[in-house]
């Protein structure tokens, strides 16, 4: 299960990238959050 910090779900709302979100660092990646962090490109 990852794990996810506010601050991260947040960037993702107001249309972060997967790398501004930090995202990209996970050991286990949150897929369901980085398909809809691509939706918003």
């Amino acid at each position: 299960m990852p794990v996810v910090y506010y601050s991260q779900l947040m960037a993702v709302a107001y249309g972060g990238s997967l790398k501004e979100a930090g995202l990209d660092g996970h050991v286990i990646q949150p897929q369901r959050l980085q398909k809809i962090a691509e939706r918003k490109k």
